[in-house]
């Protein structure tokens, strides 16, 4: 029988390879737990959560958290998880996969992801097709994210380059600062470089009310920065001020990657006339969220994700436009990372997600470690 019969979990700490940042935080390392669980048909199923807490935040946000040491993370899965999955068959967990709440999100999210790896593996197919057999690509959109708040001009335009080498014809900025001329200056500056032939796009990081946002997406307009979407210009429980902006501003309006709860999202993208979702924390959640923009018939753009696990959510979905890609230093611990040929993600071919760590990158960069026997 297909049965989870054993666990092992690592808590890493991983440079990302460069400072990223918008106008709430900036931060150059995260911790990553790692949660792998084991059949007793010897597959051998990822997952993983991130945080942040080595840097500047200004504001909460989902990600920003210390975890526990590794003991208490053992500790806690046993008390909470490990009761529901030992010897249970991973097809049979569903209603606990999403509904199943251990008050650990950093263990509920790398248990989720598990579990569809191990799903997918048992089937013998990469994720992306386990998610919709019907689905045929063989690549799909990506856009390069400069995550360039923080940086100087030159290492955003070294950055960018980059991405231009690598064939990307999408580049996303960070706005959002008090000050319009800062950010009209590095619209600018990014504009001139890339030329008219790459689309920008920009990211406000919920920095303001929906007057100040509809004024600065204008002043953009006027200086001739045409960009093709403006993404969480506002906080996320502002349903009335998004209402207002939709309606007035030129520049589409999508969102909202601080949004966690679906219920919540839905209200958001009813009332508040978004053009785009934007999502893809979690496949479950990500999963409705495609299924309300093929209701709705808007586009569904994905966020950043560890190790671009959302890369299978955008080869499996058409409604899903295109994937954030950011080219951080954590793909460097992975046996294949998720490939990337003239700014268009690769599909992987073997079964599950394909997104495993090298031994030699758990030894380096992990905290602690424990393994465990049911």
């Amino acid at each position: 029988m297909y049965q989870i019969e054993s666990f092992e979990i690592h808590k890493l700490t991983l440079p990302l390879g460069r400072t990223v940042g918008d106008n709430n935080c900036s931060y150059h390392v995260i911790n990553v737990l790692a949660i792998a669980l084991r059949t007793t048909q010897g597959n051998q199923g990822w997952g993983y959560s991130e945080s942040a807490w080595q840097g500047r935040f200004k504001h909460d946000a989902w990600y920003v958290r210390s975890l526990p040491d590794v003991d208490q993370l053992e500790a806690d899965f046993r008390e909470t998880w490990w009761p529901i999955l030992s010897g249970r068959n991973p097809f049979d967990l569903k209603t606990e996969r999403i509904g199943y709440a251990s008050g650990f999100s950093w263990l509920d999210a790398s248990v989720r992801l598990a579990l569809w790896d191990l799903m997918a593996q048992e089937k013998g197919q990469p994720l992306h097709r386990f998610l919709n057999p019907s689905a045929r690509r063989k690549d799909a959109k990506a856009y390069g994210s400069i995550l360039d708040f923080p940086l100087s001009d030159k290492e955003v335009l070294d950055l960018t380059e980059r991405f231009l080498l690598d064939g990307f014809d999408t580049i996303k900025v960070k706005i959002g600062a008090d000050d319009v001329e800062r950010d009209l200056r590095r619209l600018k500056l990014l504009r001139s470089y890339v030329g008219n032939d790459i689309k920008l796009t920009a990211d406000g990081n919920e920095a303001w009310d929906w007057q100040t946002a509809l004024n600065r997406i204008e002043t953009y307009e006027k200086y001739g920065i045409g960009l093709e979407y403006v993404e969480d210009p506002l906080r996320r429980d502002d349903i009335d001020g998004f209402a207002e902006l939709t309606k007035r501003s030129p520049t589409p309006i999508i969102g909202h990657d601080y949004v966690n709860d679906f219920a919540s999202l839905e209200r958001l993208v009813n009332h508040g006339g978004l053009q785009g979702i934007r999502t893809g924390k979690d496949i479950d959640y990500a999963l409705q969220c495609i299924k309300l923009g093929e209701r709705l018939n808007i586009p569904v753009y994905l966020g950043n994700s560890m190790f671009e696990i959302n890369a299978h959510l955008g080869l499996a979905f058409d409604q899903v436009d295109r994937t954030e890609f950011s080219l951080l230093a954590w793909n460097n611990i992975l046996t294949r990372p998720i490939s990337f040929i003239a700014g268009r993600l690769q599909a992987p071919t073997e079964p599950g997600h394909g997104l495993f760590p090298t031994p030699e990158s758990l030894m380096e960069f992990e905290s602690e470690r424990t393994e465990a026997k049911s």
